[in-house]
């Protein structure tokens, strides 16, 4: 995101950026649930596989990660990220029954990996013309230290959000979760009826035009729908999100001066915590001469779920609730 990426902590977003150079993309892997009795295997979307003697039950992750496997039903016994304790994905985690091994992104501390008798590590990957680190890892190097030490999983995040559900559950049940009744039948039920509800609002939105947008001090992303997998689902639903144009992945970068390239009707903001956030945004002032802006048309873009039924059905209905009364400004 700057010239001096690599001399700062590095947020997501500026992983994503930082690796989009030059080269071809990678293929996804695919999984597997094991091989006898005697063994566990895992066979992540980097086409990795994690090996070990039993089912792993001591496991770290990602904050993302974590988040969504609690959802499904497995604890991690350690979390690391930005800040873990104020990640509101994490609002409910249970921290008694965990420790966080990383509250600043890329550090993670391998001594209280080792303390925690860690087994298995899960993040999340994003496929990039040129090889990055998976989330939470400060650099390649690292990620190598550390996973020689205990296997890591790395799990898609550009694919549709179903997809990406669809893979966690194969970990879930990899890890002993029995994933097609109880609770997890229940939440997948709430998720099917807030999609529904999703459709119905949007329905009569076809004529506008929706963006996704995150920012920084002196730059505005403007997000590709088929790079985001939360985007490209709910566009799968009827959103009109309008995607941006780029020949790199993920994002259009522009100045703020040219924040207007796409005419929106209604306007997503990233309400990441490191994003800026949107009441400095409007301060901008080509920001807040869009006709979005003007109408109040702009609401939350929970931007990149944790891949759950119960994380997107709350994300679904919060976004229906956003555009149910949004109009045609432009």
């Amino acid at each position: 995101m700057n010239e001096r990426i690599f001399e700062v902590p590095l947020t997501r977003r500026q992983v994503l950026a930082a690796a989009l150079a030059t080269g071809a993309s990678v293929v996804a892997g695919c999984g597997s649930k094991g091989t006898g009795a005697a063994e566990w295997v895992f066979v992540d979307d980097r086409k990795h596989t994690a090996r070990l003697s039993e089912r792993p039950t001591r496991i770290a992750a990602y904050t993302t990660s974590a988040a969504a496997l609690r959802d499904w039903g497995v604890t991690p016994v350690g979390v690391f990220g930005t800040d873990p304790p104020n990640d509101p994905w994490l609002a409910d985690f249970p921290w008694t029954d965990s420790d966080i091994v990383g509250s600043v992104y890329g550090e993670i501390d391998t001594a209280k990996l080792r303390e925690l008798r860690t087994e298995l590590i899960v993040s999340r990957w994003f496929p990039l013309p040129q090889a990055a680190p998976l989330f939470g890892f400060k650099d390649l190097a690292q990620q190598k230290r550390i996973g020689a030490e205990m296997p890591i999983v790395g799990l898609n995040g550009q694919t549709i959000a179903t997809s990406q559900i669809a893979r966690f559950s194969d970990l879930a049940q990899a890890l002993g979760v029995q994933v097609s009744g109880g609770r997890v039948a229940r939440a997948r039920e709430a998720f099917d009826r807030a999609a529904e509800r999703l459709s119905k609002v949007a329905q009569p939105k076809s004529d506008l035009r929706i963006i996704a947008i995150s920012g920084e001090q002196s730059t505005v992303y403007v997000s590709k729908v088929s790079d985001a997998g939360d985007l490209a689902f709910y566009k799968h639903r009827g959103v009109p999100v309008v995607s941006a144009r780029s020949p790199t992945p993920y994002w259009d970068r522009l100045d703020w001066n040219h924040v207007d390239k796409y005419p929106a009707d209604g306007i997503l903001y990233d309400a990441r915590p490191y994003a800026l956030p949107l009441a400095a945004a409007k301060r901008i002032r080509d920001f807040a001469a869009l006709p979005a802006v003007r109408a109040n048309q702009i609401g939350a873009w929970k931007a990149d779920p944790p891949p759950s039924y119960q994380a997107y059905a709350r994300t679904m209905n919060d976004l229906a609730a956003t555009i149910a009364s949004w109009r045609p400004v432009t």
